[in-house]
């Protein structure tokens, strides 16, 4: 009996009732002898029984056909037949992935592609400052870096301007605010996380399944073998070792770069999110001027 009540709701049926449009004027009707409203898309209703006219025509007939007990049963699978529906016709979003390298490449291959012609960066970022594991400072700075080995960061808390720092010739300038080492050591660990690929002549490449290691007398880097885009940076300096991780690869503007950076030296730790980092930026009058006016 219940095979004989299912048969008149087919998928035929169903189908037809969810692409069915109205080709019958708008008229008043009454649903299961409820409230009367104006309805476009119930037209043509004559009786509990019995659906005349257009959108879900062959669909509610069939289904009225049933008896109440089976129009319950099937109630929670057109449910779930019209939600699988319209979720399976939704847009799929393609996320972006960084240009992929397939083949094996050399260490001076390497250095050409990631370097693409750049000679200034301008990066966007918020910096949270931390030491023995505890908060020390959080700022917002914009910084520009030019190689081979300039860079100039502004620092800003609450919008206002508290530190301006400029490294260049080897000599580092504080233009604005206190002299804070440790602030003032950042901006050259900044600048090797950001041009990694620097100062690697001479070195050594090692390919393994997932990674290329470059390794020098001073430096050693983990590359993502397919998208060239660094890993882990570890730099001997100064007696001091600096440890740098890069994750969450960023686009702007067909550039792609790590957008977060840990920096750790000595007993602290530099979170840095990059918002913007753009390649090749116009330089302002006042990049990179110091108090001789160089």
């Amino acid at each position: 009996m219940l095979k004989r009540q299912l048969k008149y709701f087919s998928i035929k049926a169903f189908a037809r009732g969810l692409f069915c449009h109205s080709r019958c004027s708008n008229r008043e009707s009454s649903f299961l002898g409820k409230q009367r409203l104006l309805d476009t898309r119930f037209h043509g209703y004559d009786n509990p029984s019995h659906f005349t006219g257009t959108f879900a025509r062959d669909f509610i007939n069939s289904f009225f056909k049933c008896k109440a007990s089976y129009r319950l049963l099937l109630t929670p699978c057109c449910l779930l037949l019209t939600s699988h529906f319209f979720i399976s016709c939704a847009p799929k979003v393609i996320t972006p992935v960084p240009p992929q390298y397939r083949e094996e490449l050399s260490l001076d291959e390497i250095v050409s592609k990631v370097s693409d012609d750049i000679q200034v960066l301008k990066a966007i970022a918020d910096i949270r400052i931390e030491k023995n594991s505890e908060l020390y400072d959080q700022i917002n700075a914009s910084v520009i870096f030019q190689r081979p080995d300039r860079a100039h960061m502004r620092m800003y808390k609450f919008g206002m301007l508290v530190s301006d720092i400029v490294k260049k010739d080897g000599e580092l300038y504080v233009l604005t605010g206190k002299k804070d080492t440790k602030l003032a050591g950042l901006i050259e660990e900044f600048l090797y996380a950001v041009f990694w690929w620097d100062d690697v002549e001479g070195g050594f490449l090692y390919s393994q399944a997932d990674e290329y290691i470059i390794r020098n007398v001073r430096k050693e880097i983990h590359l993502d073998k397919a998208t060239l885009l660094p890993v882990i940076q570890d730099i001997s300096s100064s007696g001091k070792t600096v440890h740098i991780t890069y994750a969450e690869p960023q686009n702007y503007e067909g550039f792609w770069y790590p957008s977060k950076l840990a920096i750790s030296v000595d007993d602290f730790r530099f979170s840095v999110k990059i918002d913007k980092l753009i390649k090749n930026p116009p330089l302002g009058e006042s990049d990179f001027k110091t108090p001789s006016g160089g």
